[in-house]
Parts: C-alpha cells; structure tokens; sequence
C-alpha cells in the first residue's frame, strides 16, 4: 500500500447579481480583510493584493462591452442558500484570469463578468456588481499599498497602466482588423 501526501486544490465562486456592500479593514491580526457577500477574504502577500487589483482595473475596462449602461440585462435570481467563507490569500499568484459573456451570448440573457485567481472567482451578474466589486478592492489595495514598506504602486497607479494597456491592445487589434480586412478584398 502507498502511503504519501495529496495536495487538495480548493475552488470556489462567489455569485453577485447586483448592488452590494464590500468592506475593506484591518483584521484583529492587523492583516487587511476584504469582505463581500458570502466571503471574507484575507490578504497575507502583498502581491496578491496587486494581481487581484489588477484584474478588477482590467475588469472595468470592458465593463462597457459586457453591460452596456442602456441595455437591461436582465436580472439573475439571488440563490435561496448563501454560503460564508473565509478565504486566505496566501499565494503569489502571477495574474488573474478575466471572463466576460455579453448578455446576447448567454443562454439565460444575463452578461457576466468574473475575475479568477487561483481557486477563487468572483462572478458578476451586473454592472452595478461589477462596480462594487471595483469599489472594493481598490480600497483593499490602497490599505496595502498605502502602508509602505511593500513597494506597491498606488491603485490610481496600477488603474492608469492597465486603461493605457487596453487602449493601446485595442488599437493594435483595430489595425490587425483593417489588415486582415485588406487582405481579403486583394485575393
């Protein structure tokens, strides 16, 4: 019989349909949490902090495209059970993953947007969600950053780069198109 350690990979989403309270603090232990509906989650790695920022500025920058201000997307159900968890940032995750479905590609007419890292995604069903959330963990980052000793740029720093990133991105892409575009009308 083998006998040996398994490493467990834990996963959880958390689902916010609308408008919503976050809380940024400083935790008994002087560790700043972030709290949303059903989770509490705790920073211990700076950097953690930072990708998580990162990836709610590259969240908000195709907010427009996924909930566009004059459309009504609808409205997804609360779920009737809601689950509390406690989550502790602890890694040195290298990037978050953003996911994006406009309302017309969805099958329930509802856009999401959700931000991942590492095992946990935060799923939003609006765009009233999506700024909450935007809201949050930039007050949770600043309290980082604005601690020193970290190193961290501020969030209007971090914000800035990822907007230029974006535009310049879509530029690239809107010259990319043109070409292609050419292309075929020469064959």
């Amino acid at each position: 019989m083998h006998t040996g350690t398994v490493d467990a990979v834990s996963r959880l989403t958390v689902h916010l349909a609308g408008e919503h309270e976050t809380d940024a603090l400083v935790g008994l232990t002087c560790i700043p949490l972030l709290k949303i509906p059903t989770a509490v989650i705790e920073f211990r790695q700076p950097t953690g902090a930072f990708v998580w920022w990162e990836g709610w500025c590259e969240a908000s920058a195709i907010l427009g495209r996924v909930f566009p201000e004059h459309v009504d997307v609808g409205e997804l159900r609360e779920p009737e059970i809601a689950i509390n968890s406690f989550v502790i940032l602890d890694d040195v995750p290298r990037r978050a993953k953003i996911r994006a479905r406009s309302a017309a590609a969805s099958p329930n007419n509802v856009g999401a947007l959700a931000v991942t890292v590492g095992g946990l995604t935060i799923a939003c069903a609006s765009r009233a969600a999506v700024e909450c959330q935007v809201r949050g963990w930039h007050e949770a980052y600043e309290a980082l950053a604005l601690d020193g000793g970290f190193g961290l740029p501020s969030a209007d720093e971090v914000a800035a780069r990822v907007r230029a990133d974006h535009a310049r991105h879509a530029a690239n892409e809107l010259t990319l198109a043109a070409e292609e575009q050419r292309a075929r009308q020469m064959r």
